[in-house]
Formats: structure tokens, sequence, C-alpha cells
């Protein structure tokens, strides 16, 4: 296990584009920190720097607190996984993972026993002596991550591993990779676009923009507390609300004709600013006009504490247990997420009460 620190990297391609600006990140020993971010935010250019198949511009790679810039990267003691499997395709998953042991010279019967294990360790005990072709994707992928362990490195370094992979196999196999980075304790750089992926495995995530990070957290923070527009809209689903500050000192704001007190800190505005909120699908409840005691869209047919806002079914989409409704209303054009069941009895067009906690409401800096 090894701490890896990245120190102000600055990276520039031809023409002046700036893939990193800047970049700072720390990932602790034995840490899994999965870089997220939209393409071309940096997030490849920082691992393959980390690697030693890029060089920056300027910054320090420091491992442990020593700089390995000036290590070629087969001096690294960095294991790498790549979006291409990147197979011998004449060599059997024993001999493709024990390659590294073999090039650094380890007895042949070491390298054996030491890739049998690993191939046992990816759930391919029985497919050792199967050549790539003869393996699905999802194998062929264990197979890479295997050969990238076999060496022990220091640091693992994984970029996109699973895009090319259906969905279902890609659910199957990031929970294998976790459980293999939790059971060596490896210290591990995950590079990925798919923000479920990196929310689901991650201890941390660092999303990435503009070669930046914007905000560093574990899932539940960069999900439920995000800093800044960006993060807020890119890792899930958010509706946004402009208001207008009333109060700072107090948290009020104006959304329409409504005065709400929301969760966030408006110190920095001035009453009359304009200023932007988020709110979160699950957090929007949608309650019909059905009789007392009946059950609405929401599970209930009001609600109390709350600021209701009446407003109009725009559009109905099934996403499983739950279905996602939009609703145009006076704060705006919405959209809920209702359990599919209760959500089975709203139409195009149907008038709905849209109910919000205030305190859901979120201030965007």
């Amino acid at each position: 296990m090894a701490r890896v620190e990245l120190r102000g990297l600055h990276k520039t391609f031809g023409g002046g584009t700036v893939a990193l600006d800047r970049l700072e990140l720390d990932v602790a020993s034995g840490e899994l920190v999965s870089l997220l971010g939209p393409s071309g935010c940096g997030k490849t250019t920082a691992l393959r720097i980390v690697a030693g198949f890029e060089t920056p511009d300027a910054g320090e790679v420091l491992v442990d607190g020593v700089d390995v810039l000036g290590l070629p990267a087969s001096r690294r003691n960095m294991g790498m996984v790549f979006q291409s499997y990147s197979l011998f395709p004449n060599m059997t998953a024993k001999a493709n993972v024990a390659y590294p042991l073999r090039i650094r010279r380890r007895p042949k019967a070491e390298r054996e026993a030491r890739a049998v294990e690993l191939l046992d360790l990816v759930g391919l005990a029985r497919q050792v002596d199967r050549y790539p072709h003869q393996l699905s994707g999802g194998q062929q992928q264990r197979v890479a991550l295997a050969r990238a362990l076999a060496h022990e490195p220091a640091v693992l370094l994984l970029d996109e591993p699973l895009s090319a992979l259906d969905a279902k196999v890609r659910v199957q196999l990031r929970e294998e990779v976790r459980r293999i980075q939790l059971e060596l304790g490896i210290t591990t750089i995950y590079v990925t676009h798919d923000q479920e992926e990196a929310l689901s495995i991650s201890d941390r995530v660092a999303v990435l923009a503009e070669g930046r990070v914007e905000q560093i957290g574990t899932p539940a923070e960069i999900y439920n507390r995000p800093r800044t527009p960006f993060v807020a809209s890119f890792v899930g689903t958010v509706n946004q609300i402009d208001a207008v500050v009333v109060s700072p000192a107090e948290g009020a704001v104006r959304c329409g004709e409504r005065v709400l007190v929301v969760d966030g800190d408006l110190s920095g505005h001035a009453q009359g600013a304009d200023v932007g909120l988020y709110l979160r699908p699950e957090d929007v409840v949608l309650v019909t006009d059905e009789p007392e005691g009946t059950p609405g869209a929401s599970g209930t047919s009001g609600a109390s504490g709350t600021s209701g806002a009446s407003g109009k079914v725009r559009s109905i989409t099934f996403l499983g247990p739950v279905t996602r409704v939009g609703v145009d209303c006076e704060l705006g054009a919405l959209v809920a997420d209702v359990a599919s069941d209760v959500a089975l009895g709203l139409g195009i067009g149907d008038p709905v009460t849209v109910v919000v906690e205030p305190g859901r409401m979120r201030t965007l800096v």
C-alpha cells in the first residue's frame, strides 16, 4: 500500500488545449478514489501521468513522499488496467497473468503459482488454460485485472475498465473489483464517466471539470452536499430553481410568490440577489386531488408543514422501482421520483400539488 499525492499537475496538448489545470489530489494508503467527470475533463490524462505514460508540463506525483516523475513506467511499481483488455492473444489466461513476472525473471514455478492464485482470486480458476478468444469480455477483463496485480504493485490504476461491457456484467464486475481491492488493501485510482459506478465502489470520489477537481468527498457527500452547480448537475439528477434572496441572515428566498427558508449559507449574497437552488427528484412529493384518506401520487392525500404549489403532469418516465414524473408548476419545471406502483394512476395533464420541504432546497454556490 502507498499514499499518492498529485501536486499542481499541469498539462497542455497541441493548440494550447489545457488538459490539467494545476490538479491537486491526495489518495490515502489503501483507499479507492474514483476520478469522475465528462469526456475531456482530464481524468485519463491524470491517470496516464501517474502511470508514467504521459509527462506533465509542471507538477509532482508523489508516492509515499517520493516524486516518481523521473522514473519510467516500468519502475513505478504500479499496475494498470485499460478499457481495452490488451491481452496477448497467443497466450493462455495463466500465461497472460504470469507475463509481468516473466519479464522480471521470476522462477517459472513461482510465476505459475502466482498466476493460478490470482486467477482464482478473480473467479477464473477453471479458465486458466483458455485463450482470450475463448473467454467472454468480462472474463478477459478479469484476466487483465489479475495480470495488473501479478507483481504486487503498490498502486492499482484502472482506466474505464468496465465501459466496454454490457450493463449486467458491469455491475457484477465492479463489485468484484471492490471486493478484491478491499481484500488486498491496495491503493487504487479508478477513472470513470459513470456516476453510478463511481458512487457504488469508491471510498471517495473526485469530480473533475476542465482539468480541475471541482469537489472531492465520500459518495454520500458528493450526492447530498454538492458544492457547485456543476457537481450538482453532473452527479445524479437535479432540479434547478431560480430564486431571489429575501433575508441572507435567515436563509430566506423568494421562489415565485413564495418565501422559503432553505438549507445553505446565504451570508455571501446581498438582499435581492439572484441565487440558484437545487433539489433532488426524491425530495419532491406529488399530492393528487384524491378524497381524504385516499393515497395520491405521494402515498398521502395531504402534507403539513410544507409548501405546496399547484402544477400539471408534463411527462411520465418508467424507471423500474420508481417513475420519474415531470411537472410544470410555479416553482418551474420540476421532476419527481415516485414509487412506480403509486404512480400508476397518473396521466399527462393531471393536476397535482407539488410539496417540498423548504429545508431540502439547497443553495448552489
